[in-house]
């Protein structure tokens, strides 16, 4: 630069495309439209998800997903694996900003909803092949707890002798999101899978 002087400046950012592999547009589109095969599942959340409130006990088993909840699904790939990969490292380094999913992406996604009060949800016309199902969704935790709700003094007849805690019990609960994914896989064409949506 002058002087004698060098400025050399190094690159640490990724590839301006570190992402390999390409998405195939018509492949997965083709993937979730045009198959015969049908994967029916059921959304919620577990017991043991949420908050770890003090160490009390959550007591609801399962949490539907609420009626109306927007499941999605599309089919996996080597492009979707290897894009987790990349953003997984950038964040990890935290010197450059994720990478966002292909601008087509989007054209090979299916939605579906909860269609009653117990989780329930379904994808039709489906291919053989990998599939990612997601979700996500509020729910309430319930819980039992103890309280202190007093003391009993002791007397006699020199005077105050000693006292026991008095403890109550109640209910109570909470909000919280679960989200949910799942890897899914069809066999055949013609299949029909069951599966469990769940926050683990």
């Amino acid at each position: 630069m002058g002087n004698g002087k060098w400025e050399i400046t190094v690159n640490e950012e990724l590839d301006y495309q570190p992402i390999k592999n390409r998405f195939n547009k018509e492949q997965a589109a083709q993937q979730i439209s045009q198959g015969s095969s049908v994967i029916i599942g059921t959304a919620y959340a577990r017991s043991s998800s949420g908050k770890k409130l003090g160490g009390l006990v959550n007591t609801a088993k399962k949490q539907y997903a609420p009626k109306g909840t927007e499941i999605t699904l599309f089919a996996n790939s080597a492009y979707y694996e290897e894009w987790l990969e990349v953003n997984k490292k950038i964040r990890k380094q935290k010197k450059v900003q994720e990478i966002p999913l292909d601008p087509d992406f989007g054209y090979a996604v299916k939605k579906a909803k909860v269609y009653d009060d117990e989780g329930h949800f379904e994808f039709a016309d489906l291919m053989p092949g990998a599939y990612v199902i997601m979700a996500s969704f509020d729910f309430t935790n319930s819980y039992n707890y103890s309280y202190v709700s007093g003391y009993t003094n002791y007397y006699n007849y020199w005077g105050y002798t000693g006292s026991t805690t008095n403890y109550g019990t109640a209910r109570s609960s909470y909000v919280d999101k679960a989200n949910v994914e799942k890897h899914v896989t069809i066999d055949k064409d013609g299949e029909k899978k069951e599966v469990n949506l769940k926050e683990m």
